[in-house]
């Protein structure tokens, strides 16, 4: 029996705001425990995504058209509502009566007694739509405007002026799908012609030279490209890293590696002959990166159980290091929205203390002219440029190498040389520095 996919958001939705869990393992996990029309899978992805994007201004509009606090509202009901509003205000193909039709049918089966109190909040939303917003200053238009909480937008604010709406926007962009092509296998004008033989509507990334963006088609992952390891996700803003950790050196490290899209990209560009060693923390990530070498074919990395702040004396300055520290992911919430709702000011600064202690040990694999590369998926700059300068002002034996990716004018640089990638259709918000040991 096929699924309901309003059904299926509420679930998945309940289960990111209830349950911790992340927004695209419960949209897997969906997908494989119910059955759904293909069509109807795009349309669990696009509202349980959308709602969650935009659930601050959504629970803001709520707040307006019921007369109970949202957190005594049954949590499935206040999920049909929340998915009825994103629907109505930001899905023109859908008409609003069909939206609340639907929800009424939908609540009848979750809590039989609710379906006149959201029919009634629907209707009276209908009617009035936003008109009754008023703001006490810019912020809060922003926040209710872009659907970001106030904290996080004086941040952007505060460290980037005015480029803080434009990355508010970039931030909330509907992602494209970008793939690296294996080098071992395959060169990248072959992948792409044969992705447009296939039927896809696909392109050249525009910065790095390893990628493709697919807009159109059928699914990837069930091309024979991607089953032959020919392709592999990645976003382009992380393709831009493991080019820059080459050298002469023969041995190369990354320290906090999973899923070992970088690591792998390295031994690609390496032509398999290098020593790369890939640590992680988790098992399960440890797993992740054997299935990716595997698919891609990769032989020379060396994967095992590390963690980053545990120091591996025999391979004192025997290698270039990648440091891609964890992070409060600020750049990739286009594609993981609930880090709007699930991060906060506090835990900003702890992840500081953490990154640092991070770069205290990678310096100690460095030999003296061997590359240090440090990069994070946020915007945060205490944890980027201010992090790297902390680590340069107490040691001055390494120096910064300035990055240059071309004037795009989603790329920020420093006067050190060091780079911000600003949020868009194709890349995440992203951090990258290199250092070198004189």
């Amino acid at each position: 029996m096929l699924a309901n996919p309003r059904e299926v958001s509420v679930d998945v939705l309940g289960k990111v705001l209830y349950q911790g869990a992340y927004s695209n393992i419960a949209l897997d996990h969906a997908f494989s425990s119910v059955s759904l029309k293909e069509e109807d899978t795009g349309l669990v992805t696009e509202i349980t995504y959308g709602t969650l994007k935009y659930l601050i201004t959504i629970d803001k509009i709520l707040e307006k058209n019921v007369t109970v606090p949202l957190k005594k509202i049954e949590r499935d009901v206040l999920n049909i509502l929340r998915i009825s509003i994103y629907q109505m205000k930001y899905l023109d193909r859908i008409p609003s009566y069909a939206v609340i039709n639907e929800a009424v049918d939908l609540t009848k089966k979750k809590s039989k007694k609710a379906s006149g109190f959201v029919n009634g909040v629907l209707r009276g939303y209908l009617r009035k739509e936003d008109k009754e917003m008023k703001f006490r200053n810019q912020f809060e238009e922003d926040a209710f405007k872009y659907s970001f909480p106030e904290w996080m937008i004086r941040l952007f604010k505060d460290q980037y002026g005015e480029d803080y709406k434009r990355i508010l926007l970039g931030l909330n962009e509907r992602p494209v799908i970008t793939f690296r092509v294996n080098s071992l296998k395959m060169d990248r004008d072959t992948a792409l012609e044969q992705l447009i033989e296939h039927g896809y509507h696909a392109e050249k990334t525009k910065i790095s030279p390893f990628g493709i963006e697919v807009k159109g088609g059928k699914s990837v992952l069930l091309n024979p490209l991607f089953k032959e390891g020919i392709l592999t996700v990645q976003d382009e803003s992380s393709m831009l890293v493991a080019p820059l950790l080459l050298s002469e050196e023969k041995r190369y490290m990354d320290i906090c590696s999973a899923p070992g899209g970088k690591a792998t990209h390295l031994a690609e560009l390496l032509d398999d002959q290098g020593e790369i060693h890939a640590y992680d923390i988790y098992d399960s990530k440890l797993k992740l990166i054997r299935q990716n070498a595997e698919r891609l074919g990769v032989k020379s990395l060396k994967i095992e159980k590390n963690d980053g702040l545990n120091y591996i004396p025999e391979l004192k300055d025997s290698a270039n290091v990648l440091l891609d520290a964890p992070c409060s992911g600020l750049g990739i919430i286009r594609k993981k929205p609930e880090i709007k709702m699930t991060k906060n000011r506090k835990e900003l600064e702890e992840l500081v203390t953490i990154q640092r202690n991070l770069l205290e040990v990678a310096m100690k694999y460095v030999p003296y002219g061997g590359n240090l590369v440090y990069s994070t998926c946020t915007l945060n700059k205490e944890e980027n440029e201010e992090n790297v300068r902390w680590f340069l002002k107490n040691h001055p034996e390494f120096s910064p190498v300035p990055i240059e990716l071309g004037d795009s004018e989603q790329l920020r640089y420093t006067s050190e040389g060091f780079v911000t990638i600003l949020p868009g259709e194709t890349m995440d918000g992203f951090f990258i520095s290199k250092l070198r040991k004189n």
